[in-house]
């Protein structure tokens, strides 16, 4: 695990969430970056700590919908809740 710019970088949990249920239907998902999660910053995706699993159509429908915030509520998830349980759980397991 590397952090760039204080941000969290790691294949391992990039891993460890390919394959796990999309947050929407279920189907095995891929991992997205929540991009509200932390402030800005030029060039730098949030932390690797900040993704979700979504499966690819659903990845893409939320990328070309445009305002995350408003489809995840429209979908009525809460992916950052999801988010620091996913990271609490897996980084607790490698203590």
């Amino acid at each position: 695990m590397t952090i760039s710019h204080s941000r969290i970088r790691t294949e391992r949990y990039l891993k460890h969430l390919r394959g796990k249920p999309c947050l929407v239907c279920g189907q095995g998902g891929e991992a997205h970056h929540v991009t509200f999660a932390e402030p800005k910053a030029m060039a730098l995706k949030v932390g690797d700590n900040w993704c979700v699993p979504l499966c690819h159509p659903h990845h893409m429908e939320l990328h070309a919908f445009g305002d995350e915030r408003s489809w995840w509520d429209l979908n009525g998830i809460e992916p950052l809740k999801w988010a620091e349980e996913s990271w609490r759980n897996f980084s607790e397991r490698d203590r």
